[in-house]
């Protein structure tokens, strides 16, 4: 542990002063939604106690309904007073427990509330049918919120109801023994609804110019204040943009924000709109989008205001908080997926020992929005929201020290060995290159891959900061590894990239995904990409920015059909972002001359696109025969990763685990 004077990172851990609370530091677990329950009770209960066991300062629960009728953000959810109390309370102690504040979160979904096994409609500014799009917007969740059932405009009995509620709410909270309340006013829910002019269209008091829009949310502010007395600290998250045509502007959000600035004691700058898909994938931006996405806001706002900014939003690594400190870019800094990646993030900070934490790749996988509820959790902490899982298990885990082979360094090799040695075994881990990373390494130039390489580098850290036998630049053999006598074998050798057979496909200007990453500042000016796969897309995106004109050709009539809902999102934003980028879709790739590539429309007709160079982006394929190979030496033999089937990193990082962790 560093002494307080030899702190890597000062500002970050110095107290924060809220109203009358303190924080022990300027780390926020910011509001985590559960769409949906975790497998066990114990599991959300750990997910929460996890947050203040790695050293926030304050841990916020999210999405609290003000009722259990039209006010949920998923119809799982529960109000202080519904299903979930119990759960709450032991959240809160919990919380406590370890040291840290609790604040929770209180919402009003106002339109777009789930009504899902519920009577009646929900509400908002307008009287509209929940029915099609929403002014052209794509909704999510396959647009289950236009339902058909009819958004009721708010009366003033109805607002007056609102504004009971949302104090009985923040009343109960401190009852309960939560050291602060959050008021959710961002991302379109009810209050957002009432000041942004996107949603608000009202003709009354409440609509209209900038003082009407603020009027029913400052009320709430008011009713939550009066509940509960002058000296309780209010909270609250608000977006400063909502990126879309005619919606709130910073301007006005931070002028809503100094007008409440008396009733409220610290304020988090979001952005974004939940329920549509681009607009989602700013609150959980992906990969594709910029690291500190609110930042400038926060700043703003900051330059406005005298109470504490927080900012949220793409900030993975202690070095990046601990800047936006220091340039007085906003007062504390949150963070939602980074501590799902790794909840222990602050105290290994604390303790100078960044390198040891596991970063998040922000690739939305824990987001059960962006995959439909498909292979939810999070790509790179394969025990988040397995606490009761994992600890069932471990009675039937073997017994004693065992001398593990692993056999490859990519993603699920280099996790399958972290995970055996650190349950104590003996390890041994082989690779042919002379680096470990596997595929990972595409990441080593490409600047729009700055998560992925970051998780790579912190997986090589920890392989060369384990007991493990690492040998590079060694080609494992099935007779190599049956003279070292080992307990267990796991086998993680990967896939390589598939080539097409058509004609041309073997000249000189030719490559495949994996060399042109490697070669990326020496392809020409004019580069053709046949596939439109996240990897294609992601390397037509960044040529792109270096001044190169790509044309992606691509069979079918989606682009990256293997990512998730909001990486499609920002994948569509950064294509209209880049000009220099084209893709064919319904396109057929025929073959390679010296003139360029050739291809035909859906309807039948020929092209030629100019090429200096050409990249074969269409899939990978598994050593399954050299992986199967080792299964002959009658051991406890495990695969693991793309040697069994192409993966997406969270498998192969899951099945490196637990192939680690049940040797």
């Amino acid at each position: 542990m560093y002494r307080k004077e030899e702190q890597p990172y000062p500002l970050l851990f110095s107290p924060l002063k809220v109203g009358n609370l303190t924080l022990r530091n300027r780390i926020i677990a910011a509001p985590i939604t559960k769409y949906g329950l975790e497998p066990s009770p114990a599991d959300e209960l750990e997910l929460i106690a996890a947050k203040a066991r790695g050293g926030a300062g304050l841990v916020i629960l999210g999405s609290c309904a003000v009722n259990d009728e039209e006010s949920l953000i998923y119809f799982e959810g529960s109000s202080l007073d519904g299903h979930k109390r119990p759960l709450y309370n032991e959240e809160i102690s919990i919380i406590h427990q370890y040291g840290a504040k609790v604040s929770i979160q209180l919402l009003h979904c106002g339109m777009w509330a789930d009504m899902r096994g519920r009577n009646g409609n929900p509400v908002g500014p307008d009287t509209i049918p929940r029915i099609g799009s929403y002014q052209g917007l794509e909704g999510i969740e396959n647009n289950q919120i236009m339902d058909g059932r009819m958004i009721e405009g708010l009366d003033e009995a109805g607002m007056k109801r609102i504004c009971r509620q949302y104090a009985h709410s923040a009343l109960t909270a401190k009852k309960m023994g939560a050291d602060m309340v959050m008021l959710h006013f961002a991302h379109g829910w009810l209050m957002a609804e009432f000041l942004s002019p996107f949603f608000n269209h009202r003709t009354d008091e409440y609509g209209g110019s900038f003082e009407n829009r603020i009027r029913f949310p400052m009320r709430v502010v008011k009713a939550v204040r009066e509940a509960v007395g002058k000296d309780y600290p209010l909270d609250m998250r608000i977006g400063a943009e909502e990126y879309v045509d005619g919606g709130l502007k910073p301007e006005e959000v931070v002028e809503f924000i100094r007008r409440a600035e008396d009733q409220i004691d610290m304020v988090h700058i979001s952005s974004g709109l939940d329920k549509f898909v681009e607009q989602t994938a700013y609150i959980e931006s992906p990969s594709l989008l910029p690291h500190q996405i609110n930042v400038k806001y926060a700043e703003l706002a900051k330059k406005a205001l005298h109470i504490p900014v927080v900012t949220v939003g793409g900030i993975t690594t202690p070095e990046e908080a601990e800047e936006i400190l220091k340039n007085q870019k906003a007062d504390a800094v949150a963070f939602g997926r980074a501590f799902i990646a790794d909840p222990d993030w602050p105290n290994k900070a604390r303790a100078g020992k960044s390198k040891e934490i596991a970063t998040c790749l922000r690739c939305c996988s824990c987001y059960g929005v962006a995959t439909d509820g498909i292979s939810q959790g999070c790509a790179v902490n394969p025990r988040s929201g397995r606490a009761l899982r994992l600890k069932t298990e471990e009675a039937f885990l073997p017994k004693g020290k065992r001398h593990v082979v692993v056999i490859g360094g990519g993603p699920a090799g280099m996790q399958a060995a972290i995970a055996a040695a650190e349950k104590g075994h003996q390890v041994t881990l082989f690779e042919k290159e002379q680096e470990l990373g596997g595929l990972l390494k595409i990441s080593n130039r490409d600047e729009m891959k700055i998560d992925m390489r970051n998780f790579k580098d912190h997986l090589i850290h920890c392989v060369k900061n384990r007991d493990i036998d690492l040998r590079l630049g060694c080609e494992a053999t099935p007779e190599m590894v049956e003279a070292l006598h080992a307990d267990k074998i796991i086998v993680a050798v990967g896939s390589e990239p598939v080539m097409l057979r058509l004609p041309g496909m073997d000249a000189g200007n030719v490559m495949d995904i994996v060399e042109a990453h490697q070669k990326e500042g020496t392809l020409g000016k004019r580069v053709v990409i046949i596939g439109a796969g996240p990897s294609g897309c992601e390397l037509a995106l960044s040529l792109a920015k270096t001044g190169r004109e790509v044309t992606i050709i691509e069979q079918t009539d989606k682009m990256a059909a293997a990512g998730n809902l909001l990486y499609r999102g920002a994948l569509d934003i950064c294509m209209r972002e880049n000009p220099n980028v084209h893709c064919l879709l319904k396109t057929s790739f025929r073959g390679v001359t010296p003139e360029g590539v050739e291809a035909e429309n859906e309807k039948g007709d020929g092209m030629v696109i100019p090429a200096d160079h050409v990249v074969c982006a269409v899939g990978m394929r598994p050593r399954r025969k050299l992986a199967e190979s080792f299964l002959e030496l009658g051991y406890d033999v495990s695969m693991a990763g793309d040697c069994l089937s192409p993966r997406r990193i969270n498998e192969a990082v899951h099945e490196g685990f637990f192939a680690g962790w049940r040797s």
